[in-house]
């Protein structure tokens, strides 16, 4: 039983629970840097990821590697490959994820 709870652990993060977390990345880059948002420090995006990832349980062991640097640009290039309105894109975009920032503090 407790080499089950070791074993649950220490498993890396699922295909989706990747994607998710790329997803979030690329939402608070293109947040930052394309839509003016520069006030919002990298370390309030890290710790925004951090809890999303603890509060769903998700080990974050390999979220620094090669692939999740990879996921993170692919998730970011699609996001601005997004045909919208850029305006639009970043009200949308603030509006449903810059709230994630007031369960952080």
């Amino acid at each position: 039983m407790t080499l089950l709870g070791i074993t649950q652990s220490a498993r890396a993060l699922s295909t989706n629970e990747a994607e998710d977390l790329a997803d979030l990345t690329a939402v608070f880059i293109y947040l930052k840097y394309d839509c003016g948002y520069t006030q919002i420090p990298d370390r309030e995006i890290e710790r925004a990821i951090v809890y999303l990832a603890k509060s769903n349980k998700w080990d974050l062991s390999d979220y620094n590697s090669t692939k999740m640097t990879e996921m993170n640009k692919e998730s970011y290039a699609d996001l601005k490959g997004i045909p919208l309105d850029k305006d639009f894109k970043c009200q949308s975009l603030a509006r449903d994820s810059l709230g994630l920032f007031a369960y952080v503090k």
